[in-house]
């Protein structure tokens, strides 16, 4: 009798990892990469190990996935669901807000790919490395897309600074006194003003 995997069955399955993945990135976030362990994953997860390796090879592979997914998240916050806006310094602009937003509310995220992942492994650094790279790629092709709008002589150059800022903004806003640091709006504004203006006609 061949054995046929239903809907459910396949909801299930990915639900178990769903939890994995979240209580991965929760302890990543707080803790480190080399402080977490496997069995700190399994225990905040209230799964099992043997749950954990049906969907991760090790911890390398659950941090691999954690990055996957916020390269997968960061990409569609950039995009969005089209250019509606007709403005496109005003769209590009609320693109990169949204991103750098994001990511501070999301904290154990952001350490994820601004701290933690940075020289782990060549497979880490290069799934990190494709995440950024794919970013720079959309902004270079939004930066060529409206010549009337953008002075741009190297849009390569110009996508990467854009990134570098907006990641090195976040990067120590996160690591300064909370009580005393900016408000994250505020930052966003900034740093989305210094991109833009550096950028238009």
């Amino acid at each position: 009798m061949v054995y046929r995997k239903t809907k459910s069955t396949e909801n299930r399955k990915e639900a178990r990892r769903r939890l994995l993945l979240d209580s991965a990135i929760k302890l990543f976030g707080t803790h480190g990469y080399h402080a977490t362990t496997v069995p700190m994953i399994v225990a905040d997860a209230e799964s099992s190990t043997g749950s954990f390796y049906m969907y991760f090879h090790n911890k390398e592979d659950v941090f691999n996935a954690a990055l996957e997914e916020l390269g997968v998240t960061i990409a569609a916050l950039m995009q969005g669901a089209g250019r509606a806006e007709p403005d496109v310094l005003k769209w590009l602009s609320d693109r990169l807000e949204a991103t750098f937003l994001y990511l501070a509310q999301k904290p154990e995220q952001a350490h994820i790919l601004l701290v933690a992942s940075s020289g782990l492994s060549p497979r880490l650094d290069k799934t990190r490395r494709a995440m950024l790279v794919r970013q720079e790629e959309w902004l270079r092709e939004t930066l060529e897309s409206a010549p009337d709008v953008f002075a741009v002589e190297d849009t390569t150059i110009a996508a990467r600074c854009m990134v570098g800022s907006v990641f090195e903004a976040l990067h120590r806003w996160l690591e300064e006194d909370p009580e005393t640091r900016m408000p994250i709006a505020e930052v966003a504004r900034a740093v989305n003003h210094f991109n833009t203006k550096a950028v238009k006609k």
